[in-house]
């Protein structure tokens, strides 16, 4: 988490200011931004979005799994080269 909520804030600058400041001090990183709904009775995330990636993501291969009964799982292994 970057810095504190923002509840009140009504201007999107602010949220802007603040994912750049996060974006210089993480440049490589996956960074997530929230938005909460604070009105009464909803009190949830309302919109949650990736808006920064790395430059050079991992590889990965996804391998379905069977499991008990007819249940299927899945796992994940980093891909090299």
């Amino acid at each position: 988490m970057w810095g504190n909520p923002m509840f009140d804030l009504r201007d999107a600058k602010g949220v802007m200011m603040e994912l750049d400041a996060c974006r210089q001090a993480h440049p490589q990183a996956y960074i997530r931004l929230n938005a909460f709904d604070s009105t009464r009775g909803w009190e949830t995330v309302r919109m949650s979005f990736i808006v920064n990636r790395p430059e050079v993501e991992p590889k990965l291969d996804m391998t379905r799994v069977d499991v008990r009964g007819r249940a299927q799982a899945y796992s994940w292994k980093p891909v090299r080269g």
